[in-house]
């Protein structure tokens, strides 16, 4: 399983467009580079946060190092090299890293902005949806009781 080794933050760039109060935002990530050496994975990405009614904007690019089997780091070279993503349960633990290193820093910034900060409380999940239980319906017995 990969583990995280480094990471930091190479750019911030944040504006205040209006100074209503923002309704709410959207947060995005974008993975833009994935390279492989041996058993390092290094990840380039874009955390961006875009305050509804274009009250403001913040952009944090960023790197994050781990370390995997050398396997799962070829698999995942691969993944990126043929389809531009990269497996499931190495999305998802990179997922939770950039939410993690966006939030902080981006809170950070909104504060002398004056706009609100992008946490995500919730871990993230990457796969297939959880299905709910099929719902059982009452038996007749069940009704009269």
């Amino acid at each position: 399983m990969a583990r995280i080794t480094g990471g930091r933050v190479i750019a911030v760039e944040a504006k205040r467009d209006k100074f209503d109060v923002p309704k709410g935002m959207s947060m995005n990530v974008t993975v833009e580079d994935v390279s492989v050496n041996k058993e390092e994975v290094t990840v380039q990405y874009t955390f961006t946060v875009a305050y509804n009614e274009n009250v403001g904007s913040i952009k944090i690019k960023g790197i994050m190092h781990a370390k995997e089997e050398a396997k799962k780091a070829k698999d995942i070279a691969k993944e990126w090299k043929d389809n531009k993503k990269v497996p499931d349960d190495f999305a998802e633990m990179l997922m939770n890293y950039i939410a993690y290193a966006g939030g902080i820093t981006g809170t950070f910034v909104s504060q002398t902005m004056g706009l609100n900060a992008p946490l995500m409380l919730m871990p993230m999940r990457v796969g297939k949806p959880l299905q709910p239980p099929p719902m059982q319906l009452p038996s007749d017995k069940e009704k009269a009781a």
